[in-house]
């Protein structure tokens, strides 16, 4: 009888753990928003700095759709996407070897207040005590809720002393502007980015968001002064074509055309690419957003990622990775995102998948 009892209580255990982790799945799935971010295999020495960085990183997007799910309570939903978050934090750090993280002051200001993944990020580093071993960049510039756009002195000031806070560190390794800022002189805010890195509070700085010729504006100003110039820019780009008629939600925050391509190769130059999976459409063609077309490129992807036997989606991190191997392109650091884990580990696959000239000749036509 007691065995029995025993046994019994063994499988109400059993049933009970995976109740409960069933539960947790189904309450974190619709708020799990990551994107990730891969270099070119070799190391990226950014410009004018020590800063080097390694292939692969990622960053913390935000709580997605969290607030709109009616199964969580709000008290829990902080800790649970904690939770969730930091297992892949975890992960990615121990097996996949990432240690690049970007974030911004104001994600997700859409959902929350806009310190969301700074905090998060910051509880993180503060319980893994690692800071000395990732590359940190956080961003500044775009508004929050009516507050923070612009990249006037005092507001850079403030909000890398915010971003700090949060972070729970005293230096980021790169700080971008997050948008241009057509109301205040570059000469304030690259003069302004420079007073930050002689403070040691920022290690580089990056523009996110900014026509080609401002970008450039902007460093043509920083070198006349002999201060730090961008090293990195930040923009939509994928493999697909972008449909250049459809106007942007936000100024500037246009895709990435030829041109931009060209300056940037031609300065040597990274582009870190925003939106580069474009929501999912690589496999579902019914997710394709308006501002890129489908199309031949569309299918010619397809073929060939059936052909090497993994998924469009990882093939188009691939063709990001191994752009910079084709003339007029630079170095591409893709950002991406990922509703599932199985999802998210088969696109960092791409980061390692060789591709021939060959066969970026064929994916370029």
């Amino acid at each position: 009888m007691k065995i029995k009892q025993s046994r019994g209580r063994r499988i109400f255990d059993i049933c009970n753990v995976c109740f409960m982790l069933l539960i947790m799945i189904v309450m974190i799935y619709p708020i799990w928003y990551v994107l990730v971010a891969s270099f070119s295999d070799s190391n990226l020495l950014m410009q004018n700095t020590s800063l080097l960085i390694k292939p692969l990183g990622f960053t913390t997007g935000a709580y997605k759709l969290m607030m709109e799910n009616p199964m969580i309570v709000r008290g829990y939903a902080n800790t649970l996407f904690i939770l969730f978050t930091g297992v892949v934090l975890n992960l990615l750090f121990t097996t996949l070897a990432a240690y690049f993280i970007d974030t911004a002051n104001n994600y997700a200001h859409w959902i929350g207040t806009g310190d969301e993944s700074e905090l998060l990020l910051g509880e993180w580093l503060k319980e893994r005590g690692c800071r000395d071993k990732m590359i940190i960049s956080t961003k500044v510039g775009f508004d929050r809720k009516g507050e923070g756009a612009g990249l006037k002195k005092e507001q850079i000031e403030y909000w890398i002393d915010e971003s700090l806070r949060k972070l729970g560190t005293d230096y980021v390794d790169i700080y971008f502007a997050h948008t241009d800022d057509l109301n205040t002189p570059l000469e304030e805010t690259a003069e302004a980015f420079n007073s930050l890195i002689k403070k040691g509070k920022v290690r580089a700085i990056g523009g996110s968001n900014y026509d080609t010729w401002r970008f450039n504006d902007f460093n043509n100003i920083a070198d006349k002064n002999g201060w730090t110039p961008y090293t990195a820019m930040q923009q939509k780009f994928s493999y697909l074509t972008p449909n250049y008629e459809k106007v942007p939600d936000f100024t500037f925050n246009e895709p990435t055309d030829r041109e931009r391509l060209r300056f940037l190769e031609a300065k040597n130059i990274p582009l870190i690419a925003n939106s580069c999976l474009l929501g999912g459409c690589y496999e579902d063609s019914t997710r394709l957003p308006a501002d890129y077309l489908g199309g031949e490129k569309l299918e010619r992807i397809r073929i060939l990622a059936k052909e090497k036997g993994v998924p469009a989606t990882t093939l188009a991190v691939a063709w990001m990775v191994n752009a910079y191997k084709c003339s007029g392109y630079p170095v591409v650091i893709p950002l991406f995102s990922s509703s599932k884990v199985s999802h998210f580990v088969s696109n960092c696959e791409g980061v390692n998948l060789e591709l021939t000239l060959d066969e970026m000749e064929f994916l370029n036509k």
